[in-house]
């Protein structure tokens, strides 16, 4: 089964449009060959007659030959129901997948960044530099860690969705991709300026859970010895979050420093 990439953070101003349930397959996270700028992509969004022809990137320069999926979604009946867009790969990038279509008033003025992942190999090899010497069913020879990448940015979205809940849209909000309601505003990840801060966090989760799947082929490895360390280094890096965050991610372009609320009392992390 192709690895699901269910939590890119959309920069888009809703303003212009709003969409929702982005799910991408075929994303490439080695260094070679792959399909996103470090993570990145960026979207543009042309409308002509109600139907909406959009376009992924690999760099923010949208050049032809960065393009890596594109498709298009009739928006006439968005007073009554959101709108699938069903993205298809281009230049041979592998990279497909769909989103919704909340609201559309105005093209994008600008290219639309996109944070598909808060990791990829190259990053992962800052702390382990023999990523393809892990077994064959941890390092895929095609797509690289991207299992782990997507594994990680899943589950360190969701916790800054628990611990920076007022500033994302409040704790419980019912957001989870399967669900359908039909205006989906939160949480609004688009309040973090700027990802990079859980970059470390998303490292070495995606490292552990990759050692992880390598201990379970023995009883005391080396793998175990690895995961428990990139676990608590892991944990280091989410207690020192104090992350940049924008109150108005569609008008406020300054943002505030935010301590999570819970690093002042106890949480399971």
């Amino acid at each position: 089964m192709a690895t699901r990439f269910d939590h890119p953070i959309v920069y888009e101003d809703r303003d212009e449009l709003h969409t929702s349930r982005w799910r991408l397959e075929g994303v490439v996270t080695r260094e070679e060959g792959p399909n996103t700028d470090r993570g990145w992509l960026w979207m543009e969004c042309t409308d002509a007659d109600d139907t909406v022809t959009v376009n992924l990137y690999k760099d923010s320069a949208c050049a032809v030959g960065d393009l890596v999926a594109t498709g298009t979604v009739d928006i006439s009946g968005l007073t009554t129901a959101a709108a699938k867009c069903t993205l298809s790969a281009a230049t041979s990038s592998g990279l497909s997948g769909s989103f919704y279509v909340e609201d559309y008033d105005s093209d994008p003025a600008s290219a639309v960044p996109v944070c598909v992942c808060l990791c990829t190999d190259i990053d992962l090899e800052t702390e382990y530099r023999n990523l393809d010497d892990l077994p064959d069913d941890v390092y895929d020879a095609t797509t690289g860690m991207a299992r782990y990448c997507a594994a990680a940015t899943g589950k360190v979205l969701r916790l800054v969705s628990q611990m920076y809940a007022e500033e994302v849209g409040g704790y419980g909000a019912s957001e989870t991709r399967v669900l359908l309601d039909a205006t989906r505003k939160y949480p609004d990840f688009r309040c973090i300026a700027q990802p990079e801060q859980l970059k470390d966090a998303a490292i070495h989760w995606a490292l552990s859970l990759a050692f992880g799947s390598c201990h379970e082929r023995a009883s005391e490895t080396m793998y175990s010895e690895l995961r428990d360390y990139h676990d608590q280094q892991r944990r280091e890096a989410v207690s020192a979050w104090r992350l940049a965050i924008n109150s108005d991610p569609d008008n406020d372009h300054d943002a505030d420093e935010s301590k999570a609320s819970s690093m002042v009392r106890p949480v399971r992390l």
